[in-house]
């Protein structure tokens, strides 16, 4: 099991450098096709252009961000040159809103890598919310910190949010191509107080999912502050890369509204996380 076909938000902040740098090392790994996409809609300044404006002046305007483009394409071309094979190696520009462009793609895609949110100033037509995609692409999502250290994206250990849900499990067959490729593999499991569940059952677990051939290891954890806290500070302690979760447990709306795992998640980023809905 692996994957062949890769997508890689690209936007050139820090962040899409990054996660970049993880997809050209996770192609090779896997022998994928990677694509890069840039995705650009309307900046705010450029919609709130006076009808009033001369036609040279909105035209100056325009070239002013084509040009944009196309110094960040160039930057895409340099860093991926000599990387893969150009047989693989494809490009993607797209003029509409980043989020709903990277997410319709990301559905043609087996996995789609995304860098950390960052507010890029002066550009805010290029941002991207990688938990917004993940949400809206229905396919699995992968986060890189902005300040992503390629000796640990290279660990022989990855850690599963398990808790017998169905955006856990989702998360954990859409993995697999990362997991097979481990040493170990830790199904963490926080411990909430609840009886009764079989499917958090230690013997379900190795008896089952361990006909997959996989290396692994069941952790009940006793919370160390919040959810996300806790799972990060256990792939901190193991050098685990990546965490493996369900993204949204709750409605999007009230993510935004009221914060959750998810949100903390993003805004905490300190490892790679692979995020399924």
């Amino acid at each position: 099991m692996t994957f062949r076909n890769v997508l890689v938000a690209y936007n050139g902040g820090a962040g899409s450098a990054a996660a970049l740098e993880f997809a050209l090392w996770l192609a090779e790994q896997h022998e994928a096709h990677l694509t890069g996409i840039l995705a650009h809609g309307a900046s705010q300044f450029t919609q709130k252009i006076p009808a009033w404006l001369t036609k040279s002046l909105k035209s100056s305007l325009t070239d002013i961000m084509d040009d944009r483009i196309a110094e960040l394409t160039r930057a895409f071309q340099t860093a991926t040159e000599g990387r893969i094979p150009p047989e693989r190696l494809h490009w993607l520009d797209v003029r509409e809103e980043p989020d709903q462009a990277v997410a319709r793609f990301a559905r043609l895609y087996d996995l789609t890598i995304v860098g950390q949110y960052e507010n890029l100033l002066g550009a805010d037509e290029l941002v991207l919310h990688p938990d917004r995609i993940a949400y809206a692409s229905g396919r699995p999502t992968l986060l890189i910190p902005r300040d992503m250290d390629m000796a640990q994206a290279q660990s022989d250990t990855a850690v599963v949010a398990w808790d017998g849900g169905r955006r856990a499990a989702r998360a954990f067959f859409d993995a697999m191509p990362i997991l097979r490729r481990r040493k170990r593999v830790i199904l963490a499991t926080i411990d909430q107080g609840r009886s009764g569940n079989a499917l958090v059952s230690p013997d379900n677990l190795a008896r089952i999912l361990g006909r997959h051939e996989l290396p692994l290891e069941h952790r009940i954890l006793e919370p160390a502050g919040s959810t996300a806290a806790t799972l990060l500070k256990l792939c901190q302690q193991e050098n685990a890369s990546p965490l493996v979760m369900g993204a949204y447990e709750h409605s999007r709306w009230s993510e935004d509204l009221m914060g959750g795992v998810t949100q903390e998640m993003t805004q905490t980023l300190s490892v790679p996380i692979l995020m399924s809905h």
